[in-house]
């Protein structure tokens, strides 16, 4: 049963049921369930928290794809033994 009420904010806030939630993907076609489960395994995941070496790391990787430098598949493999 869905619960609908008003925030605030004059926002409806709905309870769903899980139930419900499950008759709604048993109508998605295979294409819409694979989507789905896209975001919600994204949704799913744990936040953890970014060292800040780590943080160091992404952002100087971040800049070299900005300036368009890039590393070939062939110098990851070798770099990795691979």
């Amino acid at each position: 049963m869905v619960y609908l009420r008003y925030n605030d904010l004059g926002v409806v806030n709905m309870v769903v049921a899980r139930e419900q939630v499950k008759a709604l993907v048993d109508r998605l076609s295979d294409e819409q369930v694979k989507a789905l489960w896209v975001i919600l395994n994204a949704m799913a995941w744990p936040e953890v928290e970014v060292s800040p070496e780590d943080e160091a790391d992404i952002k100087e990787g971040l800049a070299d794809l900005e300036a368009g430098r890039k590393v070939s598949a062939e110098d990851a493999w070798k770099q990795l033994g691979i």
